[in-house]
């Protein structure tokens, strides 16, 4: 059966090739095991073996190939071959992955500046006209109530001072600005702010204005408000969007926080955001604190000239 075999696959390796022809017989299995390896194919097992010294001899006629002697691709290539090609698909996967790293860096720019902040005008506590820019290089969260509230915006307001502290207590991070925007201009005056945000963490910042001012900068921040019909007493209470919102240094909208989270969910929210923000922009770094620097040496100086 093993003569059988061989002479099948003589027979396949001649037919298969075209430089394969008649030549003088060569009585030996390593014939056949030539002309497979030179078509590129398997040699059949029994091919590889020594024929045993009773079958009959097998005669195989393979012709050796005059025109190419170095046809077959040397050993020391294949390794190359891998290694290069393997460099090849490395490559082309890390160019991929940082095509797509920057396109979803673009698109988290143009949702948080298109969808979530932008500029405003309002008032503060001191009732000063304050805009964004004057909250450049600052990271903020912002969050809108009611002076009036009698339970949500306090309960949020006590959560938020209380994250705020867990942040101070860790250097490592920057600081954070908290902004309470009002939704009830007609009863929320700069004076009434700050009286109300005295009770909560002291970097609060209150900002008020105009019902077109407030409709604006609500408009900005996609939150809801609607005061309820007036009581015998002239009260009524305004439902709105809770919801606070975490915005970057550069005006990018980072993450937000709703009624359900606590302090503690609150503050590793910040951590976590404040880490992947640096990591991602840590070139802006530089620039970001000089805008810090310039902010605060304006203060100075607006502070001595007032004196």
């Amino acid at each position: 059966m093993a003569s059988n075999s061989l002479l099948f696959a003589a027979r396949n390796a001649a037919r298969l090739s075209p430089r394969v022809s008649a030549l003088p017989a060569v009585p030996c299995a390593r014939a056949a095991v030539r002309a497979f390896s030179g078509l590129g194919r398997p040699v059949p097992r029994c091919a590889r073996q020594q024929l045993p010294s009773r079958s009959p001899v097998v005669q195989c006629t393979v012709r050796c190939k005059q025109t190419d002697p170095q046809g077959i691709m040397p050993m020391w290539a294949i390794p190359v071959a891998v290694i290069l090609g393997g460099s090849m698909v490395m490559f082309v996967r890390g160019k991929k992955h940082e095509v797509q790293k920057e396109e979803d860096r673009q698109h988290r720019v143009s949702i948080g500046k298109a969808l979530i902040g932008g500029p405003f005008e309002l008032l503060d506590m001191q009732g000063r006209t304050v805009t964004d820019k004057d909250f450049e290089g600052d990271f903020l969260l912002v969050y809108f109530g009611f002076t009036n509230c009698p339970d949500v915006c306090p309960d949020q307001l006590d959560k938020l001072s209380e994250a705020i502290k867990m942040m101070d207590g860790q250097t490592r991070y920057p600081t954070i600005q908290p902004l309470f925007i009002s939704v009830d201009p007609d009863r929320d005056t700069p004076e009434a702010m700050e009286k109300y945000l005295s009770e909560f963490h002291p970097r609060f910042i209150g900002l008020t204005g105009s019902k077109e001012q407030i409709d604006a900068v609500c408009k900005a921040y996609r939150v809801y408000y609607s005061m309820s019909p007036k009581d015998s007493d002239n009260d009524y209470i305004v439902d709105h969007t809770i919801i606070c919102y975490m915005i970057g240094a550069d005006g990018e909208f980072l993450d937000y926080f709703g009624q359900n989270r606590t302090a503690q969910e609150i503050h590793n929210g910040l951590t976590q955001n404040f880490t992947k923000y640096l990591l991602e922009r840590g070139d802006l770094g530089e620039a970001l604190r000089e805008i810090r620097d310039s902010k605060k040496k304006a203060k100075a100086e607006a502070a001595a000239a007032s004196s």
